[in-house]
């Protein structure tokens, strides 16, 4: 207990109590009451929590039960004498000033002992993470057996080790090739997650006693006979998620593989990658035999890189081809209206080798082009970094040139103005010689500026307003005005009918419903609230389970998800009263999961407490 309490000082209550809607209370009523760390959740504490409104006995048992699971942890892990005598230096292999400490010393250590490490708070967190989680390399294994059925592991025997075809193995079980593929797919997310659970790249450190390198005949004796398929997995380098991919394939290394690790991690990888950069990694690894270009394009598209056109970026839609034009080839303000988009979408698919609705454009009208001048400001509102000049005309920050410093001094002065909102009209006529001088020469300018550089600082908000910045909390609303909107129309309305009716901007309208944990979009021009979805308790259930079910690495592609649930029986119904489609299923998955964020193409997974 009192190793608990000591360490209980350095843990997070946010790192250990996860908020599911009710634990969320909690966490907001400890950040209240100042209290950070889980040696703070005292009786005192919860004696003052239980008086809040909502909360009784069974709430404040919960939070005893999540403290108890820690203590338990600590206390199992003792038992596990392969990882108690290992050195964490060697595990904690970037944190270079730990020397000598086992595990087991870890576990009891006194106040004095900690204080000594000089270690920040966060590294004591990722030891405790570590020595917590870690399972030797015998229950890792145990797991997987646990975990897989013997057909589920003949399957993976059949396809790693013996080389049968999916079409040989579906004859053998009488399914089809395709239904073969999916199980094939299923079971080895299934392994890799029950790897990263289990930090096998850690066990295995410990097992080979952290040699810099492990042969594969070390690799099948220390899995054993039964467990041959698993080194033939991990050696086709199946798992290749950036972070767990060099995490663990660091530590199991055939051919001599360090050298490949040292330049792989040199290297710099950003948004936008171009032909040139993707040539400099293939060059970077051409003198190994064992790495094909294929596997090169393998590490670059698990990175998150889709190639567009010329270039590769990451995720995927509209959105990134659009950055990528304005941060590689616009150098001049540009005006997007229904008289240039043409030749805007044109420019983009000529000079990126794209296909931008490439559709509309072969069957333009006077309607498509206001249809899909709207279209890429909404789009270019949601990317970080492009602003606007003048009314309907953008260009990327890094291409304007104005004296950031003495904007920045400029703070105190705009805020003295009024301490609610900024008016950046207002401003810029106050303060528009001075503006001028370090290189700004328009209200827009000024407006997307001060959000760029000020909104965190200041809790900044648009409202709504394009032109006016709220500084903290809103008075007014536009997502509940929005919401009470189409709950009073009763019926799924079309984006154009709600601008003319409540005179947003596209801008106006698309933050609204970013912003709302109401609003569905249907497809892309028609919104509606969650309550017009007919979906039966069932039905959200088993969405639910499959959107878990296809997470992978904390993304999830919707138009895959889109083809298992149109394969799902279960989704018959669901299918045949709502019209299945990227915005509509992204939508769901946004308000059953707020976690994650993205267009209509892919999600990723944000932490909500940090």
């Amino acid at each position: 207990m009192s190793t608990y309490k000591l360490w209980c000082n350095y843990l997070r209550i946010d790192r250990f109590i996860y908020p599911d809607e009710k634990k969320l209370k909690f966490l907001n009523f400890c950040e209240e009451n100042n209290a950070i760390y889980l040696s703070e959740i005292d009786e005192e504490l919860l004696s003052k929590y239980s008086k809040v409104p909502g909360v009784g006995p069974g709430r404040i048992a919960d939070i005893k039960n999540d403290l108890s699971e820690i203590i338990e942890r600590f206390s199992k892990q003792k038992t596990y004498k392969k990882i108690v005598d290992c050195h964490l230096d060697k595990i904690i292999f970037n944190i270079k000033h730990i020397e000598g400490i086992t595990i087991g010393e870890f576990l009891s250590y006194t106040q004095d002992d900690i204080d000594s490490l000089n270690l920040s708070n966060n590294d004591l967190e990722r030891i405790y993470e570590i020595c917590t989680t870690t399972l030797p390399l015998e229950e890792t294994l145990k797991k997987i057996k646990a975990t897989l059925s013997s057909e589920d592991i003949q399957l993976l025997v059949d396809r790693l080790e013996n080389n049968k075809t999916l079409e040989e193995i579906g004859n053998l079980r009488n399914i089809s090739r395709e239904r073969t593929r999916q199980i094939e797919i299923k079971l080895k997310q299934t392994i890799a997650n029950v790897f990263k659970n289990t930090n096998l790249n850690i066990a295995l450190k410990i097992e080979a006693d952290f040699k810099d390198e492990i042969s594969l005949n070390e690799m099948f004796h220390l899995f054993g006979k039964d467990y041959r398929f698993l080194v033939s997995f991990l050696k086709r380098n199946e798992i290749f998620s950036r972070p767990f991919y060099i995490d663990f394939l660091d530590l199991f290394l055939f051919d001599r593989r360090e050298r490949f690790f040292k330049i792989f991690y040199s290297l710099e990888f950003t948004n936008i990658l171009t032909t040139e950069n993707v040539k400099t990694i293939r060059s970077s690894f051409k003198s190994f035999k064992w790495i094909t270009q294929d596997e090169i394009e393998k590490i670059i598209t698990k990175l998150g890189y889709e190639k567009h056109g010329k270039y590769y970026v990451q995720n995927s839609g509209y959105k990134d081809i659009l950055e990528l034009y304005f941060v590689k080839l616009v150098s001049h303000p540009l005006r997007v209206d229904e008289n240039t988009i043409k030749l805007i979408i044109e420019d983009i698919n000529s000079k990126l080798d794209y296909n931008l609705y490439a559709e509309e454009i072969k069957n333009i009208t006077e309607n498509t082009t206001v249809y899909l001048a709207r279209r890429l400001e909404g789009l270019l509102s949601r990317i970080d970094g492009i602003i606007m000049t003048d009314s309907r005309t953008y260009i990327h920050i890094n291409k304007i040139k104005y004296n950031v410093e003495e904007f920045l001094n400029l703070k105190d002065t705009i805020l003295s103005f009024n301490e609610n909102y900024i008016d950046s009209i207002a401003v810029y006529k106050n303060l528009e010689n001075i503006l001028n001088n370090i290189g700004i020469y328009s209200d827009h300018v000024f407006y997307s500026l001060f959000k760029h550089h000020f909104a965190a600082e200041l809790n900044l908000s648009t409202n709504g307003n394009s032109r006016v910045l709220t500084i903290g909390e809103q008075g007014f609303n536009r997502v509940e005005e929005l919401e009470k909107f189409i709950e009073g129309e009763a019926k799924i309305l079309e984006k154009s009918y709600i601008q003319e009716k409540l005179n947003y901007s596209n801008v106006s309208l698309n933050n609204a419903i970013d912003n709302s944990n109401k609003i569905i979009s249907f497809d892309r021009s028609f919104i509606g609230l969650i309550n017009f979805v007919n979906m039966n308790n069932s039905e959200i259930d088993l969405f639910k389970s499959m959107v878990i079910w296809n997470e992978n690495d904390g993304n999830i592609s919707i138009p895959e998800l889109i083809s298992k649930i149109n394969l799902n029986k279960g989704f018959k119904n669901f299918i045949k009263k709502n019209e299945i489609n990227k915005y509509f299923i992204a939508s769901l998955v946004r308000y059953y999961f707020p976690e994650f964020k993205g267009g209509c193409n892919l999600l990723s997974k944000k932490n909500i407490i940090k």
